[in-house]
């Protein structure tokens, strides 16, 4: 057990599901533990990044329209988000129109595919179920998955809350004993 200050808060549960799809009772840690967050890294890994995609789009727009890259992408991203852009940024979007859905397309895929890491990595962990994979996440009832997500959701939501640090008293306070170690003496040992 590690010597904390201020021990963590006992963690609560979280029923997910109805009676159809049947319900799930998840601990709610208060954010991701690290084995989650690398499960979810890994479960993408073989993906190919939506943003380089968009960059690849981006770049050949740019040639096209003499724009930096910076300009074609702010355009695309302006296009996917629905927000207004100035008549020639306009006209180079309709004009691209296709190539800028297939990025749109791209970055759909990927939100999805990162939600379903997402669940996938919960349910191995908070479920216990290791072998647990995407294929099963995808078969799950809408219900229970969008529950999963929700509590993930809430769970990165609050790593991101601000956290109050130790106050000066609590500094102060006396910290737990731990074994200490025998202090050297400086004298070497002869191997017997």
């Amino acid at each position: 057990m590690l010597p904390f200050i201020t021990p963590p808060a006992a963690p609560t549960t979280r029923r997910v599901g109805n009676d159809r799809c049947g319900v799930l009772e998840l601990e709610v840690r208060g954010g991701l533990t690290v084995g989650e967050s690398a499960t979810i890294a890994e479960l993408l890994a073989g993906e190919q990044s939506s943003f380089v995609r968009g960059a690849q789009i981006a770049d050949a727009i740019a040639k096209e329209e003499s724009l930096s890259l910076t300009e074609a992408f702010q355009i695309i991203e302006s296009a996917i988000s629905g927000r207004s852009l100035e008549p020639a940024a306009d006209a180079i979007r309709i004009k691209h129109a296709q190539r800028i859905e297939e990025v749109a397309v791209v970055y759909a895929k990927a939100g999805q595919r990162n939600i379903e890491a997402t669940v996938t990595g919960l349910i191995r962990s908070r479920c216990n179920l290791p072998e647990w994979s995407l294929d099963d996440t995808r078969r799950l009832d809408k219900v229970l998955f969008d529950g999963i997500w929700q509590l993930a959701q809430d769970e990165q939501t609050a790593e991101a809350m601000p956290t109050n640090p130790p106050s000066e008293d609590d500094l102060k306070k006396p910290q737990p004993v731990t074994a200490k170690r025998k202090a050297p003496t400086g004298a070497k040992s002869s191997g017997n």
